[in-house]
């Protein structure tokens, strides 16, 4: 059971499914969507601080997600009374959609009912009620954006799914886990070592990482939850960037145990299965193909450092790029389609994606300092990556062709983020 301090129940989901699509993905960055969020209200029908927080996140969210404009308070007509919605009033102001929300914050914990219409048809797209923790709201707000973003575009958002990352001083930094906004946020690691490189399992129950702890770089495996932890290797050497197979039952790594870095293959116990390279150059962050087939990694055999792929039991491949000096951090989109990942041409690290065959390399990030680390979100339409601009290092998320850069908040001296599954 993945950690929660919260319990969260559906009791009212009259979803509509739809085969319109309503926002085109190719055409989401230049063509946004006009929504209306209006103030979320109490059963007595007035507004608080609490309805206000529910409401700024609802639209904080929106505007994460990069496909909406989020239409100003200001450009509304007078409100709908009686609990009836007057859609006239919402066309007038060209409001394509219309989120309505009612929460209750009796009992002990907040029920929250909101509802997403299509302005134009009168249609109710979704309709959910949630009843969470009174501090847990923001669990309801990305359950519904999740559905929300899955009537107006076709597929489910990644607003239920949690990153991890790498924070704190340089050589003192802890595994913490946090929604795509920033909320709820909280420790994985609590110890005074040096913890980075988390990546989840595909059922996000566990994150493996390498951590100091025991003075030599070893990979350990705790529970998404911080407890459990187990220390998988101890070869007193290098055992650094650990990822899970795509059915959780593997673990690719890169170790120095036989005196040159090479990628091995061990189980969820920390046995080895294999040696999965065999040249004479550093080959570290392995990163497996969503059909767990294939494995892309770093090397140095080239010369400077670029990416290569070979068979999940180190048979064939070859290499993929060829430009740049500094080729590193693959993550291979969930739907197979991409690879993203870090590259130095002009002095400066930015993020890179190309096709699996190494074809139709595009840069996307530039002259924003170093940008670094890039990990998928589960829809494949995200990238969350560490950037060092504005004068520190911190945790971003944008949408895959680049475009809405946003600032995960308090994720200042974060790195090595990867994106986990969606929770259950």
């Amino acid at each position: 059971m993945r950690f929660f301090t919260f319990l969260i129940f559906i009791f009212f989901s009259p979803l509509v499914v739809h085969a319109k699509i309503y926002i085109l993905i190719e055409e989401a960055s230049g063509h946004k969507f006009p929504i209306a969020v209006p103030p979320f209200q109490s059963t007595k029908g007035k507004i608080s601080s609490l309805t206000e927080d529910i409401t700024d996140l609802l639209k904080k969210d929106l505007n994460i997600a990069g496909y909406f404009k989020v239409l100003d308070e200001e450009a509304f007509l007078s409100p709908d009374e009686g609990g009836e919605v007057d859609f006239s009033k919402w066309t007038a102001i060209e409001a394509h959609a219309l989120v309505k929300g009612i929460v209750d914050s009796g009992g002990g914990k907040l029920t929250i009912e909101m509802r997403l219409y299509d302005t134009q048809t009168r249609e109710l797209l979704v309709g959910k009620q949630y009843r969470v923790g009174k501090k847990d709201y923001h669990v309801a707000i990305h359950r519904f954006m999740d559905e929300l973003m899955e009537a107006l575009t076709g597929t489910r958002g990644p607003f239920s799914s949690e990153i991890a990352a790498a924070c704190g001083k340089t050589g003192a930094r802890q595994i913490l886990a946090m929604s795509i906004d920033g909320t709820g946020m909280r420790e994985i690691t609590k110890n005074k070592s040096n913890n980075i490189s988390p990546n989840w399992s595909p059922d996000g129950e566990s994150i493996v990482f390498t951590s100091f702890l025991n003075r030599w770089p070893e990979i350990y495996m705790t529970g998404s939850g911080g407890g459990g932890l187990k220390q998988l290797t101890n070869h007193m050497s290098t055992n650094i960037t650990p990822a899970f197979s795509p059915d959780g039952s593997k673990i690719a790594y890169a170790s120095s145990v036989s005196g040159d870095t090479e990628i091995y293959l061990m189980n969820r116990s920390g046995k080895t299965i294999q040696k999965l390279t065999h040249v004479l150059n550093i080959d570290l962050a392995p990163g497996w193909s969503p059909d767990g087939s294939q494995i892309v990694f770093s090397s140095e055999r080239a010369g400077n450092l670029h990416l290569f792929v070979m068979g999940a039991d180190g048979s064939g491949g070859g290499r993929l790029t060829y430009t740049g000096y500094q080729n590193d951090q693959a993550d291979w989109s969930p739907d197979g389609q991409k690879i993203v990942f870090t590259a130095r041409d002009r002095g400066a690290f930015d993020v890179f994606m190309m096709n699996p065959d190494g074809s139709l390399i595009q840069r996307i990030t530039r002259d924003e300092g170093n940008n670094e680390s890039p990990a998928w979100s589960p829809d494949s339409r995200y990238i969350v990556f560490s950037s060092a601009r504005a004068g520190g290092t911190g945790l971003y998320v944008m949408l895959a062709d680049g475009e809405n850069q946003t600032l995960i908040p308090d994720t200042g001296g974060c790195i090595n983020p990867d994106w986990g599954p969606w929770i259950k």
